[in-house]
Order: structure tokens, then C-alpha cells, then sequence
């Protein structure tokens, strides 16, 4: 009888082992598929409510990487550091929620211009009120509201605003 309960105490460890185990080895666990509501809530998160720090740690552990498209160009075709100002991280939680609201079908005007905005927000925060440095922010903020809607990221709506003021006639 002795023998039988200890047989018994030694299954259920091993039981535990043997289902965290599976758990490890298939990939479930906290970061397993979740719902559109979920995702798009988890997007709208990381786009909007966590800082930018906060947003390039999350970043490079890429949660959700079957649901969320963690690709970016960063600033890519246009300088990362215009005038020294460093700019990268925006840029890539901007092509971020570009990518996102596309994919999950929400890239709305109303939605766009929250992104630009939040894009803005994001590198004045780099420029710790740095007048130069906002203006910089400011053309690359112009760039994407004028160009944004119809790129696919933040590099190229930057290289057809530069484009776009090459072939504009000249004041006089």
C-alpha cells in the first residue's frame, strides 16, 4: 500500500513537468494567439500608451509576431538623425502603426492623423524642447500628412515630400 502512494506522489510532478514542458516546447503560452479585439486593443497600447522607451523594448522582443507586423524602414530613404536630431524610434512606431491599422483594416483618416500626430509627439519628446530640433520634426511631420495616406511607410512619404518641394516652382 506504502509503495502504491508513493507512486502516486511521484506521477503528479512528474504530470506538471511533463504539460510545462509541451507548454515550452509548442510555443503557448503568454504571447498565443489572441482575438482581433484583443490585438487591435494590444496595437492601439503599444502605439499610444506606452512611451517610446517602453515601446522599443517591447519592440525587440516582437509579442504577437503571428498577429503584428513589427517590420519597419525607420526613416529610411531620408536622414534617421536630420540636423543630428535622432529620429529612428519614432519612425519606427510610426511605420508600426501604419502597418498594423492597415492590416487589421482600420487605416482611417480619423486613424491616420492620430498615428502623424503620436509621430510628432514622439520625436518633440526627442527634442526635449529643442526649438531646431521641432522644426525638423515639424517637416517630417508635414511629410507624413501630406504623403502618408497613399505610402507604405515613413521613408517614402518623406521621399515624396522632397520630391514634391524639388519640383515645386521657386518663390520670386
Amino acid at each position: 500500500m506504502l509503495a502504491r502512494k508513493n507512486r502516486n506522489r511521484t506521477r503528479v510532478p512528474l504530470m506538471v513537468l511533463a504539460a510545462c514542458s509541451a507548454t515550452l516546447l509548442t510555443g503557448t503560452g503568454a504571447h498565443a494567439t489572441t482575438t482581433d479585439s484583443e490585438i487591435r486593443r494590444t496595437t492601439d497600447h503599444y502605439l499610444f500608451e506606452v512611451t517610446l522607451d517602453e515601446f522599443l523594448l517591447i519592440r525587440s522582443e516582437r509579442p504577437h509576431a503571428d498577429q503584428l507586423d513589427w517590420s519597419s524602414d525607420a526613416c529610411s530613404y531620408s536622414p534617421d538623425s536630420p540636423l543630428g536630431y535622432e529620429f529612428t524610434a519614432s519612425c519606427q512606431r510610426h511605420d508600426f502603426g501604419y502597418r498594423n491599422y492597415k492590416l487589421q483594416n482600420r487605416f482611417t483618416e480619423r486613424n491616420r492623423t492620430r498615428i502623424d500626430d503620436n509621430f510628432r509627439a514622439d520625436m518633440y519628446s526627442s527634442c526635449a524642447g529643442d526649438s531646431l530640433c521641432e522644426r525638423a520634426a515639424d517637416v517630417y511631420y508635414y511629410a507624413v500628412r501630406q504623403f502618408g495616406a497613399s505610402s507604405g511607410s515613413t521613408a517614402e512619404a518623406l521621399r515624396k515630400a522632397r520630391t514634391a518641394a524639388q519640383h515645386a516652382p521657386s518663390p520670386n
